[in-house]
Formats: structure tokens, C-alpha cells, sequence
């Protein structure tokens, strides 16, 4: 044996030289493999981009900056997606390109984007008439006749809690029970705010530069120029829908001893941010979308509108552009909720019907949020 074989240097030299020759190579490849794979994403969602496939090109530009957040261009082609995405048409496709756009946003923290891009997501409703009311639901609801409205543009969605911070930021109003302060509760950055008054909704949508819609301009968002009962055809499906198909009293699966009363256990459930019974992101549902691609028109949070309610139904309404005025007691409220302790499964179908109507007596109603609206010029 060599003498020199035995010496440590020699030793260490034969281990560790080609340890560090074969990591230096290892790194070598992993760095030219990252760089093949960062440019195949790169022409991969440029590609999807030309073709007009807004959700696959939002996909892969979304995974490059994943794996490298300095990648510049990568961000300037979302930029430049994120108006194409808003600007496309209500079809199935095109939807579930806002909607994860939406869902990256909230996920990466991008609160301002997050509110900007929900600011600019509308729907436009065209001028023209429409099947307004029922004649067999409530006495509210009748008679049903064709109505004529001008066009008008109506939110996707739901205004969120991140907007409405902002709102709260800006102005002097009151938050909803359930946040902390001007915080809303953690992880919920794109759920409907709920629990505001209908003054508190109206003074939002006239500080965005907007309006809170009519019940007719409402109702024509939930069931187009056809006639249709439901935002998404004739037939009843509740899985189309954040609603509280058990309906009924409710006690929390936590709560010991004397029931407590239900409205006090909606405020909990409304800081949850799991369980069966609550309210979920906008947009959830996109199977339950109206013909015109608007969201959550059933289910999530009832939604204030315009209009003053009244019982007596729409018989001396006018047949163009209603609005109702009298009496001035309760305002409406249209679309079913995430939760209903007093209702049963029936009163909640009848209630998530287009036609359906309903107002609130509550300043504060923990099922109530609402969308804005914006005469087309």
C-alpha cells in the first residue's frame, strides 16, 4: 500500500473532489433545466394568449413567477391580461379566467389589485325587455308582464370585504359587527361583505362612482330576456348555490346549554373560516351564473336594491324603467342567503327564484350585502 494513501488530505481529496465536482454539475443542470422550463412556460402562455385562452395563459405566466418573481416580462404579460380577462364575454370559459384571476390575487395578498380588478368587473345587461314577476309566487310578485329597461351595467360580483375597506378608509362610516375595527376577519379578502345598511351600501356605491341597481334591473341580471326561474335555467339545484338548504333553527356545533338566539350565532359564524354553514368567496358557483356571466345572484349574501318595498305587487307600476317609491318603510332585498334560521327548505327554493321578493327590517342583517350598478350612456 501507498504510503499517501493513508494520508487524510489524500483521503478527503478522493471523497470529497468528485462529491463537489458532481454537486457543481448537479447545480449546473438544475440551473440550465429551471431556464428551459422557465422559457417553455413563457412560450407556452404566450401562445395560450394569442389564441385567446386567457385562463391557460393566466396559468402559466402565474407559475413563471412563482418559480422566479424577478422574471419582468412575466409580469408585464399578466399585466396586460388582466383587461383582456375582464373585457371577455360571459361564457364558461372566459368566467373561470376572472375567477382565477380573482383567486391568485386574494392568494398572493394583492389587496389593491384585488379590489381594483373587482372594481372593473361588470357585466353589461342590453336596453330591451324582459318577463318581470310571477304570477304564481307571492302577492309580491304579481302580475307578471314584459318591462322595458334601458341597458345598464351590474357587478360580476359582489362588493367584497376589500373593497369595502377601502370605503371605511376613506369615509367615517361604520364597519360591519363582525369585523375588528376596520379589519375584516383573516383569510376573507374576497367574500361579500355583509351586515352593512342599506344607507351604508347606498353611500358606497355612489363614493365608487356607481349606483345600487333597481329590482327590475336586478331581476333581468338573474333571469335574462327568456323568461327563466333560476340565474341558470328552470330546474331547481341547490348545489348551484351558497344557500342554507337545511334552513330551520340552528345551534353551533360548539354551543353548550340554552339555545342561543340565531342571529347572535350568524355574527360567529360569519368569522369562520371553515364549515358547512358559511358564507364563501365570490364566485364559488360559477355554475350557477346568469346568461349575462353575473354571480352569487343566489346565495352568498341578499342583496339591497333601489327600490322601496311594497306588498301590493306591480300592478300601477310603470312599464318602463320602474322604480319602486312607495311606501317608504322597508327597502327590498332580492336573492336567497348563506343563512336562513327562520325559513325552511321550501321558503329558501321560493326565495332563490328570480322573481322572489323580500325586505329587511334590520339596519344590520347578517345575511344582507349588496352589488352596484351603472346606467350604460
Amino acid at each position: 500500500m501507498r504510503a499517501d494513501s493513508r494520508n487524510p488530505t489524500t483521503v478527503v481529496r478522493r471523497i470529497i473532489l468528485p462529491a463537489v465536482v458532481l454537486l457543481a454539475a448537479y447545480v449546473a443542470g438544475r440551473a440550465i433545466y429551471i431556464e428551459a422550463y422557465k422559457s417553455r412556460l413563457y412560450a407556452a402562455g404566450r401562445a395560450a394568449a394569442a389564441a385567446g385562452q386567457w385562463t391557460e395563459a393566466f396559468v402559466q405566466f402565474n407559475a413563471l413567477v412563482e418559480l422566479d418573481p424577478a422574471y419582468r416580462n412575466a409580469h408585464q404579460q399578466l399585466d396586460q391580461l388582466v383587461p383582456l380577462i375582464l373585457q371577455a364575454g360571459p361564457g364558461g370559459k372566459d368566467l373561470k379566467a376572472q375567477i382565477v384571476l380573482l383567486r391568485w390575487l386574494a392568494a398572493s395578498s394583492e389587496w389593491t389589485k384585488l379590489a381594483q380588478v373587482l372594481d372593473r368587473s361588470v357585466a353589461g345587461v342590453p336596453a330591451g325587455e324582459f318577463v318581470m314577476g310571477s304570477n304564481t309566487g307571492r302577492d309580491d310578485e304579481h302580475p307578471r308582464r314584459l318591462v322595458y329597461l334601458d341597458a345598464f351595467e351590474i357587478d360580476r360580483f359582489e362588493v367584497t370585504n376589500v373593497q369595502y375597506q377601502r370605503f371605511l378608509q376613506a369615509t367615517e362610516h361604520e364597519s360591519p359587527p363582525y369585523w375588528s375595527g376596520n379589519e375584516y376577519p383573516p383569510g376573507q379578502a374576497d367574500y361579500p361583505v355583509v351586515g352593512v345598511s342599506w344607507a351604508d351600501a347606498d353611500s358606497y356605491c355612489a363614493w365608487a362612482g356607481k349606483r345600487l341597481p333597481t329590482e327590475a334591473e336586478w331581476e333581468k341580471s338573474c333571469r335574462s330576456d327568456d323568461g327563466r326561474i333560476y340565474p341558470w335555467g328552470s330546474a331547481w339545484s341547490q348545489s348551484r348555490a351558497n344557500i342554507d338548504a337545511s334552513a330551520g333553527a340552528f345551534r353551533p356545533a360548539n354551543q353548550t346549554g340554552p339555545r342561543s338566539d340565531p342571529w347572535d350565532a350568524a355574527w360567529v359564524l360569519l368569522r369562520a373560516s371553515s364549515g358547512v354553514r358559511r358564507l364563501r368567496p365570490i364566485g364559488s358557483y360559477p355554475e350557477g351564473a346568469s346568461p349575462y356571466g353575473i354571480m352569487d345572484l343566489v346565495g352568498n349574501a341578499s342583496e339591497w336594491v333601489a327600490d322601496w318595498y311594497n306588498w301590493n305587487g306591480y300592478w300601477d307600476w310603470p312599464a318602463r324603467n320602474p322604480v319602486g317609491t312607495q311606501p317608504p318603510w322597508n327597502r327590498s332585498v332580492r336573492g336567497s342567503a348563506w343563512y336562513d334560521p327562520n325559513g325552511s327548505a321550501r321558503w329558501v327554493q321560493g326565495q332563490s327564484q328570480c322573481s322572489a321578493r323580500n325586505s329587511s327590517h334590520e339596519t344590520q342583517d347578517p345575511r344582507t350585502g349588496f352589488r352596484c350598478a351603472h346606467s350604460s350612456p
